[in-house]
């Protein structure tokens, strides 16, 4: 059970056509689950759903470290250290994304008709 805790829970993966090759580590889900559950909904409630994930990820750590630092003895520091790398690779995963969408929008914008 302990090697579960220190594997970070990633799941960009999970809307790819079942065609494509998918190893058994890229299943193991980051949050974009709302991606996958979300067929037939709008692009708003995808990103907020997207959203409210990485928010989630964010608190994670400050919950942790607060448990830690009570003399919770169920919470580790490396569980603490590992929360905040999640929501490092979250924030990351966000920003590069808001740019592609950004990047996408200017590019449809531009094109002349």
């Amino acid at each position: 059970m302990l090697e579960n805790r220190l594997v970070p829970n990633i799941n960009i993966f999970s809307n790819l056509s079942s065609s494509m090759p998918i190893d058994e580590f890229s299943q193991k889900g980051f949050g974009i689950s709302s991606m996958k559950e979300s067929n037939g909904s709008d692009f708003k409630t995808v990103l907020s759903g997207l959203v409210s994930n990485i928010n989630s990820e964010i608190e994670k750590p400050d919950q942790l470290l607060n448990q830690q630092m009570m003399g919770n003895s169920e919470v580790d520091i490396h569980d603490v250290m590992t929360a905040i790398a999640k929501a490092d690779l979250g924030i990351t995963l966000a920003t590069q994304v808001t740019s592609k969408v950004v990047s996408a929008y200017n590019t449809v914008m531009n094109i002349s008709i």
